[in-house]
């Protein structure tokens, strides 16, 4: 009965599990590190553009000048003969689209602004972006047995075993030589970032693990082993991490959960913490071993 209750479990679970439906960033609300187009269409192709960012929402705003160290990066994507000024303007001929990045210390409304001159009149159109600061969250999912643990849908049919027996194959077995035991198992787990349109840093951090139970290794989705540092520093390329567990085995192996720590999960950059703790724990279930008793002879 007890594993036909798990199995029912972890079937409400699957059917349940949704953790990349979530929004993501967009133009007119980006989040720190993200990349977003803006663009207005018929301008004119041979006529002078200026491009430029200010926190003011009038005529005559003035521009703030850009970079790898300021709050936004620009550049032109269309136009041709763009330079930047030393005032912060993005000149060219023609230029109808620009990409901006928000660095990570970008916080707050920002007016995007183009300016248009034929040589004789000018125009000028501009519209508000609030970069959405303190927004990070990270999400955990039991990935065990799966073929490919960092891109398996947790919401759909899949691979994930997430009821399994102990693993036999770690047992040792002879009870009157060494010390017997009934092993171990590993059992993996994904935490991913739910905005991934950044280039931040990030950091996890884990609860205290139950009795029994220690993170055997970390790993980033190209493959790097991650060290314990007072948490997980995860480089802002990397959407995810795989985090294998070791647990203790026995004849009745309780079910083990993961949980994010909300607190000392962050972005880096923002230092914005995880926002989100509805989704931040997973937990393996585990069939009980068949027993056996002492051993006797004549």
């Amino acid at each position: 009965m007890k594993n036909i209750y798990k199995l029912l479990i972890a079937l409400v679970v699957l059917v349940g599990s949704s953790e990349l439906t979530k929004a993501q960033s967009t133009y007119e609300l980006p989040y720190p590190g993200a990349t977003h187009t803006y663009q207005f269409d018929n301008v004119v192709g041979i006529s002078t553009t200026d491009w430029f960012v200010s926190r003011d929402a009038v005529v005559g705003a003035t521009a703030i000048v850009g970079g790898a160290s300021a709050d936004f990066v620009i550049s032109a994507v269309d136009g041709t003969g763009t330079s930047m000024g030393t005032d912060g303007v993005l000149t060219g001929t023609g230029v109808s689209k620009v990409s901006i990045t928000w660095n990570g210390t970008a916080s707050g409304t920002y007016y995007v602004f183009l300016n248009v001159s034929d040589g004789t009149c000018s125009n000028l159109k501009g519209y508000k972006v609030v970069v959405q600061t303190g927004e990070f969250n990270a999400l955990i999912a039991d990935v065990t047995g799966s073929a490919t643990p960092g891109t398996v849908d947790t919401s759909a049919a899949n691979d994930i075993k997430s009821l399994t027996c102990p693993d036999e194959t770690t047992i040792s077995p002879i009870v009157n030589e060494g010390t017997p035991s009934l092993g171990t198992s590993d059992i993996v787990y994904r935490v991913n970032r739910e905005f991934t349109n950044t280039t931040n840093g990030w950091k996890v951090v884990f609860d205290a693990l139950a009795a029994g139970a220690s993170i055997k290794e970390v790993k980033d989705a190209a493959g790097t082993t991650i060290a314990d540092a007072s948490g997980y520093i995860v480089d802002g390329t990397q959407d995810y991490i795989l985090v294998t567990v070791t647990v203790t085995n026995a004849i009745s192996t309780p079910d083990f959960t993961l949980t994010i720590n909300s607190a000392g999960t962050i972005d880096i950059i923002t230092n914005a913490s995880d926002n989100d703790a509805t989704d931040n724990d997973a937990t393996h279930q585990f069939n009980d071993m068949p027993t056996i008793g002492n051993i006797s002879g004549i």
